[in-house]
């Protein structure tokens, strides 16, 4: 095994550790969003490593942006999505954006394509119509740095105009702190 497969592996496994004590591995039902059952347009799904996170936040300067790390996997990721999805929706026209960041090649020995096809169907099912990234790398550690991440998902970030962090949550979140998360975003 590689010293890369092994820190995939070693992140992976702490990362499910972590996302099973906060309850990412029960079976839950999930509502969808407001609009789910209407033919959303179907989201921009990208596979990128970090510079590809930090280009799509570049490109959204000017704008007050949520970033959310989250997995289809993870059942207070998915429970979460659809209060986050529709604060989004509510704040686009003052300059609010929401940017999915998802796990989904985490978990190992998954074909890049199959992964994409998953979580564009799981986006189409439920409505969602904002760009989902798919992080691939050979370890999880190197993003967690770069964005100060404790590890587990669902976490999200909050970035003002001028493209600095000005709010985070690192555990599952109801729509009241969504909508903080934005006005801090958007007042800055």
């Amino acid at each position: 095994m590689t010293r890369g497969m092994w820190q995939r592996s070693a992140t992976w496994v702490a990362s499910i550790g972590f996302c099973l004590g906060a309850g990412c591995g029960k079976d839950t039902e999930v509502s969808s969003p407001s609009r789910a059952g209407s033919k959303a347009i179907p989201p921009p799904v990208e596979i990128v490593g970090i510079s590809g996170i930090d280009a799509a936040l570049a490109q959204r300067r000017g704008r007050g942006v949520l970033l959310n790390f989250w997995a289809v996997w993870c059942a207070p990721c998915v429970e979460e999505l659809p209060e986050l999805v529709e604060t989004a929706h509510e704040y686009r026209e003052r300059g609010g954006e929401l940017i999915l960041v998802s796990y989904d090649l985490m978990l190992p020995n998954l074909e890049n394509e199959a992964v994409r096809e998953k979580v564009t169907r799981f986006a189409q099912e439920r409505g969602i119509d904002v760009p989902i990234l798919i992080y691939d790398a050979p370890d999880y550690d190197a993003i967690n740095a770069h964005f100060d991440l404790a590890g587990g998902v669902p976490a999200t970030l909050a970035f003002d105009r001028h493209g600095k962090l000005v709010d985070r949550e690192d555990q599952q979140a109801k729509k009241a702190r969504f909508v903080q998360m934005m006005e801090n975003a958007l007042a800055r």
